[in-house]
């Protein structure tokens, strides 16, 4: 590959979410010291969680230097290095993303370290709304056999016709950057998939992949109980997919 052919980005973590941002648009990489909020005494330091809609990052951090307008020093988890993302899987944001995390995240990276949110450091400057709306849970009854399983405290069915797959989180899940039902985003068939749990938990650490006439998403999940017919369901309540997630 003649060095052309390259395009070197910086990958990091911020909070629970994995990054890239092309290195063009890092002007520094500096180590935080303990709890402070100034770069050399002089530029604010921004938590990018916050930024984004989620929660502090963890201190002291790593802080990252944008060159942007207005230059922003952008607190960080850690840094993984720089690394040639020419070769990565790029893949783009379905309309359910773009309405979550565009224009900030273009587009997702996937490589064998699993996948990351590529941002633009145009747009990062604005950052992203704090997402807090909880999902609905929308009931109806059982035709045929439905896949059984929990959310938190919640005894859940899905009717199998509308179920994809049944995946574990894993490097090819990344975690969204703010809060809310929204918690991440999966890699499944060469698409992005956004992920939302009912309970508002990411700690849930299983993603059901549902295919709505709009495009798959995925419900996050505790456990799975496996396939029951209509009438062995018990006290379980029937997902209305389309009301609660389309």
């Amino acid at each position: 590959m003649n060095l052309s052919e390259r395009r070197l980005c910086v990958f990091f973590e911020a909070a629970r979410t994995r990054y890239a941002i092309e290195a063009t648009s890092v002007v520094e990489v500096a180590r935080a010291v303990g709890d402070d909020e100034t770069l050399r005494g002089h530029l604010a330091i921004r938590d990018l969680s916050v930024l984004l809609g989620g929660d502090p990052e963890e201190r002291p951090g790593t802080v990252i230097l944008l060159d942007s307008s207005p230059t922003v020093a952008a607190r960080t988890r850690r840094v993984e290095g720089v690394f040639d993302a020419a070769p990565h899987l790029t893949l783009p944001l379905p309309n359910r993303l773009v309405h979550l995390v565009a224009p900030v995240v273009k587009q997702g990276l996937v490589s064998e370290a699993g996948l990351s949110f590529e941002l633009d450091v145009a747009h990062l400057v604005r950052g992203l709304p704090r997402q807090a709306k909880r999902l609905e849970l929308a009931t109806t009854t059982a035709k045929g056999p439905c896949l059984v399983f929990d959310s938190g405290p919640l005894h859940l069915a899905l009717p199998l016709a509308d179920v994809s797959q049944v995946a574990s989180k894993g490097p090819m899940f990344n975690a969204a950057p703010g809060v809310g039902a929204f918690v991440g985003v999966l890699m499944h068939q060469q698409r992005l998939v956004p992920a939302f749990s009912l309970t508002g938990t990411d700690a849930e650490g299983l993603l059901i992949v549902i295919e709505l006439p709009s495009g798959p998403v995925a419900l996050s999940a505790s456990r799975a109980h496996g396939v029951k017919g209509a009438d062995a369901l018990g006290d379980a309540q029937v997902i209305d997919a389309v009301a609660t997630l389309g």
